[in-house]
């Protein structure tokens, strides 16, 4: 069991670092991309408001994804740590290629492999609420940060002190940074942590921490690539329309907290950024949202099937 439980809390870390490392864009990459703030600024932001979320508000997507999906009773440790595994392995490989994929999706589909592995009774009507949520979550950012950005356009079009807008700018930076980071640790700190939570290994308050502080680490330490595909290459980014990107996309994740469902804000960035790219003028670079949309649907497909693939490997090692 101690072995099992040294397993557990080694690929949590493993998650949260791939979290970390690919999703953290999603809080910070706008403003990273307008040169508002630098790496570093972004990554510290990040750090302490992703705690925060994880803390403090956690609990309902925790037990979305941890006793939601598959009944409680079915998920044991060894089943998580391979739900975690299977995720992680996608998530990492997307990584590398500067792909912005869904650890959310990720996650689920490890959940529901583990599930379909074992022969539990998945939670198809969850499971479709959750898909649906996914489909809405970044076309209402796109609306929400075309509104936005229409908004705060007329607000410092009116202004006529540069120094007023350039202090403006940074704090819409800092605000939005600092919101959409406290939800992301609301919504995707506990994907990882749900199925910890789920198997009963950690109860809510300690997984979130655990996840939250190793997220920190991945988006130190290898965050870079994706900052960069979601700041500057899907459009041109100011300060006015990364500050709408950044808010409506959190907006959008704050509704899918309040209903305790596991969405991508990976999936909500790119609809604000695509929403004021197309209110600007400026438009999208379709290749970039093509292999961004692959990702979208792969993503959980492969998690499924590496989890399949991982499970077998356990029960022929005998681990299950």
């Amino acid at each position: 069991m101690e072995a099992v439980a040294v397993a557990m809390v080694a690929v949590a870390f493993y998650i949260a670092w791939n979290i970390g490392s690919n999703d953290s864009a999603n809080a910070m990459g706008t403003a990273v991309g307008a040169g508002i703030l630098s790496f570093r600024q972004a990554t510290l932001t990040i750090a302490i408001f992703t705690l925060l979320g994880a803390y403090l508000r956690g609990y309902k997507v925790m037990k979305t994804v941890g006793k939601g999906i598959v009944p409680s009773g079915y998920l044991t440790i060894e089943l998580a740590v391979i739900a975690l595994l299977s995720a992680g392995v996608w998530v990492t490989l997307a990584t590398i290629r500067g792909l912005p994929v869904s650890t959310t999706q990720a996650i689920v589909g490890g959940v529901v492999g583990v599930g379909l592995s074992i022969g539990a009774p998945v939670n198809w009507f969850t499971m479709l609420k959750i898909a649906a949520a996914w489909v809405i979550s970044p076309i209402l950012a796109g609306i929400l940060a075309a509104v936005l950005y229409k908004f705060y356009g007329k607000i410092v079009s009116s202004m006529k002190s540069v120094s007023t807008i350039e202090a403006l700018y940074k704090a819409l930076a800092i605000l939005g940074g600092s919101y959409m980071a406290f939800n992301f640790g609301t919504n995707e700190v506990a994907n990882a942590s749900g199925p910890i939570v789920g198997a009963g290994f950690l109860e809510p308050r300690a997984a979130g921490v655990l996840v939250a502080l190793s997220l920190a680490m991945g988006s130190l330490t290898f965050s870079y690539a994706v900052m960069h595909t979601v700041g500057k290459k899907i459009t041109a980014l100011g300060p006015i329309s990364a500050f709408s990107a950044q808010f409506g996309s959190a907006i959008s994740v704050s509704l899918a907290n309040i209903l305790g469902l596991p969405v991508s804000s990976s999936q909500a960035i790119v609809g604000g950024v695509v929403g004021v790219g197309i209110i600007t003028g400026e438009g999208v670079d379709r290749k970039v949202i093509k292999d961004i949309l692959f990702g979208w649907v792969a993503t959980p497909t492969i998690a499924i099937l590496i989890s399949l693939v991982v499970f077998k490997f356990f029960s022929l090692a005998g681990l299950v």
